[in-house]
């Protein structure tokens, strides 16, 4: 039995829909990964900030213009630790989440889309054994 042109069609059309699938379940499985080292990153990140205050100096053990330079930049480095820590990392998190949801959706897509590709397949076979059966 010679394989018809539409049966060649739907058969690339699934291979292609699979390969697809396949991308997209890679790109997830990176993003996870990078999700998990930029959470890991947001946590040291939050201990080390914690240390941007230590020692806490007194006006009894530091004082001085010095002493008041030092205490506004490790202000400063404290709001912008935060800043990035609360703000971008957790907006870097979201988007990764986001993309992962979108991902997960196009794969649901695709396998409703294989679904529909392997009926026709079927149905083309069912029609080609009709054909040869009626010669």
């Amino acid at each position: 039995m010679t394989i018809s042109g539409t049966m060649i069609g739907y058969k690339t059309a699934l291979y292609s829909l699979k390969a697809d699938i396949s991308i997209k379940k890679e790109q997830i499985t990176e993003l996870s990964i990078c999700r998990k080292e930029v959470k890991e990153a947001k946590t040291a990140m939050s201990d080390a900030s914690k240390n941007i205050m230590r020692p806490n100096l007194t006006s009894h053990t530091w004082f001085g213009h010095l002493a008041d330079t030092f205490d506004r930049l490790r202000e400063e480095m404290e709001s912008a630790s935060q800043e990035i820590k609360d703000a971008q990392l957790t907006n870097l998190l979201n988007r990764i989440d986001e993309k992962i949801n979108d991902l997960t959706a196009d794969i649901h897509s695709l396998e409703r889309d294989i679904h529909t590709v392997e009926r026709k397949i079927e149905k083309e076979k069912q029609k080609q054994l009709e054909e040869k059966r009626g010669k």
